[in-house]
Parts: C-alpha cells; structure tokens; sequence
C-alpha cells in the first residue's frame, strides 16, 4: 500500500470521524476521551483495511462486501460510543459514508475535467484535489447534520421509522459502490460520453433526497407536537369553561338566596317573638343545608393556569388519589402564561393517566409550584405509577399510550425548559414518578 493509498484513505475517513465529533459530542458516552480514541482508532484501522482489500479483490461483488462490512462495523463502534440505537447510528453513517464517497467521486470529476482521463489507482493530484473540496464541503454537510439530522433524531416520536428509513441511504450507497464507481473507468477510453457531469449529478440528487427525507421527518414530528399542544389547549378551555359555569351557578344560587333571604328574615323573627330557640337553631340549620354553594377552588391568580389546576385534581381525585397542591406564584411569571400551561398540562395528565393504569389503590398526585424570586420558577409533580418506564440511551422517555414512540408531552416540557436555559430532571423509582422544573428568566 503506497503513501496515495494511505493519504486518500485517511481523507476519507478523518471528515468523517471530524463531523460525528462536532454534531453528536453531547451524545457520547463516558469516558468521553476513551471513546473518542478507541472509536476513531477502529474506524481508521477498518477504513485502511478495507481499502487494501478493496483494491486487491477489484470486482464489484467483492467491493460491496467490503463496504457492507465496513459499514457494518462502522455502524457497531458507532452505537457502542453513543446514545442513538444501531438503526439511528446505520442511518448516520451511511449518510457521512455517502458524503465520503461523494467528495471523492467529485475529485476524480475535477481531475478528468484537468487531464482527460482517470487514473487507474489513487494519487496524491486526487488527495489535493480531495482535501480542497473537503474543506469547501464541510461546512454544507455539517449544516446537514446540524440543521436536518439532529433535529430528525432527538425530536422524531415514532422510533419505528428508523427501522425502515436506513435503506434509502445503504441503497445509495450499494447502487454507487456496484454500478457507478466501476463504470467510472470506461470513460476514461470514451470521453465523449460525457463522464463531468454524472459526479455532481449523483451528488446533488443523492443530499436533495437526504434533505427532503429529513425535512419530512421533522414536519411530521411537529405536526404530532402541534397536535399534542392542541389537545392541551382543548383541555385547557374545557377546564376554563367548567370554571365558568361553577361561577355561573353560584350566581345564580346567590341570586335565588337574596331574593328568599327577605322571608326568612321574617320567619326566624317570628320564632324570636315566640322565643323559640331551639326552633330559630332547627330552622337556620335547615336553610343552610337548602343553599349548598359549590366553591371554586383558586390556586392562583392566572384564570389559565388555576383552571388547568382544578381540572386535573379533580381528574385525580375521581381516580381516588391522595392529592396535594402547594402553589405560590408570584403577579408576573417569568414565562408567559401559555408555556406555563404547557408544561403544567403535559405534566398533569401524564401523572393522572399513570393513577389511571394503576391497580393498586395507592394512587397520590402532588404538585408544587412557586417562585422563590421574581425570575425564578420552580415546578414539580410527584405522582405514582406502576409498570416499567421505558428510557432510551439518549435519555428519552417512550410512550405508554403509543407504542415505539417518544412521550410528546415531556418533549415539550424539555423544549420549553431548554429555551429559557432552565433545569429540568426526572427521576422514578419503585411507584415513584417526580418531574422537577426550573426556569431562570434574567430581569
């Protein structure tokens, strides 16, 4: 293996190594610095390995076992050093293995455009042609990744999709590696036939699907957030409604009360008149059991947040749950009232469905909230459940009511906490589920 061997092979797989550092390092496992060594190492061990293979055994059944393979292991070391599951990392990398494999491709293009030919194996013009297109490549790939992948990844609820979507870009990749990059050679004999523009062709359609692909992934996953947050403001105008009408009807008893109060005025007199007390005590108990008035609860000042508070306690204690509400909120919060109602009505319902499921009868909810300043707020729900929690590597919790897919409802409550740099931790153990929520908002 000569020194263009080894100078091109590295350029294929440093950029590679270089982008997965820069868009997943929050995602890798500790010890960082081992993973990061051993990862790389093995990565550059199969790379130079499957290159002298590559060139050894030059057909093309023998190249797309090499690549399957590499990839394969690619895949391995990848998922064994991060949080994403082996169908997320197969995804990641043969998406960066295509974008390898592009740039490569499009530097013969530029040679062939120089020379009028291709050569027969790799040399050091294609290693500088190579790394000047990395470095005018990189910044669009690792916008690709940043903007598109990430967001694809972390944020897309049906976990599903990731067992099917990988074969577009192995496709990609097997389609490239059987039937592209071997005709690539006969050009060189037929130059007429045009060889420039199949590389930036292959190119342009191959990350315009990427891209769409991804784009696609995230809208749907906004369109299920978006859904999600509609069924919370549902809920929460129903609360607001019930509120109104429990209002409506104490008026209305409070009407009929002062409209009556005159004849009973007149009727406890005359039991006065006649001294009898113990008639006057008998009677006034009798009045007071004829007007119950139904008090609505107020938890706080916020109509939005007090209702959506009445509606789920109530909601709890139907499910025979011990509920406790410790709440002190200040006159301005330091998040509008919408987030607010946001991450009080996911956490909410999340905690009564889980009394719900449960078949002991030891259910509890407990909320707290308050304001230890004018910029600081602190929410927490503590709830039961029973049954196992579902947690992802990534730290991500999956659905009870949806099978393979993330919990919406706490997604939101992190997107929210992590958009005014807020501290947000979950814990459960044993029939113990606590959500804790601060939000720091500088005056």
């Amino acid at each position: 293996m000569t020194l263009a061997y080894i100078i091109n092979d590295l350029l294929f797989v440093v950029p590679c190594i270089l982008l997965l550092l820069l868009v997943f390092w929050d995602q890798l496992k500790t010890p960082t610095i081992f993973w990061i060594f051993t990862g790389g190492s093995l990565f550059l061990a199969v790379s130079l390995w499957g290159t002298y293979i590559y060139f050894l055994f030059d057909t093309p059944v023998y190249h797309l076992l090499i690549a399957v393979f590499s990839m394969f292991f690619g895949v391995l070391i990848f998922s064994s050093a991060c949080r994403y599951n082996f169908w997320q990392g197969l995804f990641i990398i043969a998406v960066v293995k295509s974008y390898s494999e592009n740039v490569r491709f499009l530097s013969y293009d530029f040679y062939f455009l120089l020379k009028g030919t291709l050569p027969r194996q790799p040399i050091l013009q294609i290693a500088l042609i190579t790394t000047l297109l990395t470095v005018l490549t990189f910044p669009a790939i690792w916008l690709l990744y940043k903007k598109l992948m990430r967001p694809a990844l972390d944020y897309t609820v049906s976990l599903a999709v990731w067992k099917w979507v990988w074969l577009i870009p192995v496709s990609g990749n097997a389609v490239y590696t059987v039937t592209v990059a071997p005709e690539c050679s006969s050009y060189s004999l037929r130059p007429e036939n045009g060889f420039f523009l199949i590389p930036p062709l292959w190119a342009f359609l191959t990350f315009s699907t990427y891209a769409v692909l991804l784009k696609m992934m995230i809208d749907v996953n906004k369109n299920a957030v978006l859904r999600e947050n509609l069924h919370l403001s549902e809920t929460q105008i129903a609360a607001q409604q019930k509120q109104m009408e429990l209002l409506q009807s104490n008026i209305r008893k409070t009407s009929r009360i002062r409209h009556d109060i005159r004849h009973h005025f007149l009727a406890m007199e005359g039991l006065l008149k006649d001294n009898d007390i113990e008639g006057l005590k008998a009677y006034i108990h009798q009045s007071i059991a004829l007007f119950p008035v139904q008090s609505a609860k107020v938890f706080c000042d916020s109509p939005a947040v007090n209702s959506l508070l009445c509606y789920y306690m109530e909601q709890a204690e139907k499910e025979q749950a011990d509920i406790s509400a410790n709440v002190s909120l200040q006159d301005v919060i330091p998040i509008p009232d919408a987030e607010l109602c946001i991450i009080i009505g996911n956490l909410l319902e999340n905690a009564v469905e889980a009394c719900q499921r449960m078949k002991s009868q030891e259910r509890f909810l407990d909320v707290k909230l308050s304001m230890p300043s004018s910029s600081i707020l602190m929410v927490q729900v503590c709830n039961s459940y029973e049954g196992t929690v579902q947690q992802m590597a990534d730290g991500s919790f999956l659905s009870s009511k949806r099978k393979a897919q993330k919990g919406i409802g706490l997604s939101s409550v992190l997107s929210i906490t992590e958009k005014y740099n807020g501290i947000a931790r979950i814990e459960h153990q044993k029939q113990l589920f606590q959500v804790s929520v601060i939000i720091s908002q500088n005056p």
